[in-house]
């Protein structure tokens, strides 16, 4: 029996890796370009079949997800732990995720709505008419807060400024490098990357730790998703045990801060170069006053769409892998099992049959036309679509709208911001450099 050929694709392993790791983007339009979708792409985790089509999305995102496995741990488990939902397959994959779920949604997710208007308003109070800030760190800031908070419901100052130490650390010293290169993960003598990386997993492992021995058996009576995922029981009655909890609890903190945060950055440095885009959004906030209520923000259409147009044009996570444990189509080719696929969100999202004048940024598009999950796909999509999506998107609305609302920014030069690979995700190489011009005073302008 002949094992099925993969589509074409560049060869030489070192030189793509880096073009990938410096611009996936760039690097799998060049691809399409010349061998067509699907196409084959030599990366660190093997050769992966690479799809951008809407119709390949659909095949995979479709498909029993039975077919698949994660494609592999090299980039996520010093991260986020093997016990993570991103690491696993199969029943287990199911039972965790069917366990994680219920805090994003509903009325459970919209109790938080409350909390981030007024983390973010506390946010803004330190800063000064015609002070510098980096909108990526105030924005990281805020969804720090948020999500210590809204997972631990911690009050306390002192555990609230340990656990933002401890994490800034720990996401800091996780290099794209170190993502990719194995034979560095190596400890000398204490020295290096590596060794300072597990310094902070040391640090984070002992704190999570404490977390659950304070809490657990003291979860009834509580909101915080912590206490909910300690109260959760599988189909057999079963809790999770603490190494799944401080994995997911990773996973949940890394995950659920800088994602949104970046999508935040990315909209403000768009909309602060569109006065056009600004005056539509600062004309829809107007009504609600200086401090909108959070369900009257995440109602309004043109500050949803200013949100899902900042996450099309730089997605935070530009791709979406699995590996197929069984003999698998993709646009009508077989690939046997043990082939990487991956759907590439970052080349459907400027598609520009989908998206006219895709590098523009028009959040006019959202309003004109509804896009299947397989043409805008931030989140991921299928059965291991993020579960933190709903909770993310209603974040964004509520600290962009309380945010321009009551307060005025500009960009402090008119230098580009590129795109730059941070750790697992992708932001704005210079953070977006803004100058705070003060409260808004009077009618939104």
């Amino acid at each position: 029996m002949t094992t099925p050929r993969l589509p074409s694709g560049p060869r030489i392993t070192p030189v793509q890796t880096f073009r990938f790791l410096r611009d996936a983007t760039r690097f799998f339009l060049d691809c399409r370009a010349r061998y067509g979708d699907p196409f084959t792409a030599p990366l660190p985790v093997g050769n992966v079949v690479v799809t951008g089509d809407p119709e390949g999305i659909r095949d995979i995102f479709s498909a029993d997800p039975a077919l698949f496995e994660p494609l592999g741990h090299l980039p996520l488990a010093p991260a986020v732990g093997d016990n993570s939902l991103l690491l696993m397959g199969g029943q287990r994959h199911k039972r965790e995720r069917k366990l994680l779920m219920p805090p994003f949604h509903g009325e459970r997710m919209r109790a938080y709505g409350q909390l981030m208007r007024d983390i973010t308003l506390r946010a803004v109070e330190t800063l000064r008419p015609g002070g510098a800030l980096r909108a990526q760190e105030l924005t990281q800031s805020i969804s720090l807060e948020v999500i210590i908070r809204a997972v631990f419901g911690i009050e306390e100052p002192e555990r609230m400024r340990r656990y933002r130490e401890v994490l800034a650390g720990y996401m800091e010293s996780y290099t794209p490098l170190l993502m990719m290169a194995v034979p560095l993960r190596r400890s000398f003598g204490g020295l290096g990357p590596w060794a300072r990386f597990q310094r902070h997993v040391t640090e984070l492992d002992q704190l999570l730790t404490e977390e659950l021995a304070t809490r657990r058996g003291h979860e009834a009576g509580h909101t915080d998703i912590l206490s909910l995922l300690l109260a959760a029981r599988d189909e057999e009655g079963q809790p999770m045990t603490d190494a799944e909890l401080k994995d997911e609890l990773r996973t949940l903190l890394i995950a659920g801060h800088e994602t949104t945060a970046i999508g935040m950055a990315w909209a403000l440095y768009h909309l602060h170069r569109a006065p056009e885009t600004m005056r539509r959004l600062l004309e829809e906030l107007a009504p609600l006053g200086p401090e909108p209520e959070p369900e009257a923000l995440v109602k309004l259409p043109y500050l949803t769409a200013v949100c899902d147009e900042a996450l099309r044009l730089y997605p935070v996570v530009p791709l979406v892998s699995r590996r197929t444990v069984a003999p698998f189509t993709l646009r009508g080719r077989e690939l046997p099992p043990g082939t990487g696929v991956m759907a590439a969100i970052c080349v459907a999202h400027v598609d520009p049959v989908l998206y006219p004048e895709p590098e523009s940024f028009r959040p006019e598009r959202f309003l004109e036309r509804k896009y299947s999950p397989f043409e805008y796909l931030p989140f991921g999509g299928g059965a291991r679509r993020c579960i933190g999506a709903a909770f993310a998107q209603y974040e964004m609305r509520i600290v962009l709208g309380s945010l321009l609302a009551a307060h005025r920014f500009s960009l402090a030069n008119d230098t580009p911001e590129r795109p730059v690979r941070r750790n697992i995700t992708i932001g704005p190489g210079r953070g977006v450099e803004m100058v705070y011009e003060g409260p808004r005073r009077g009618a939104l302008a």
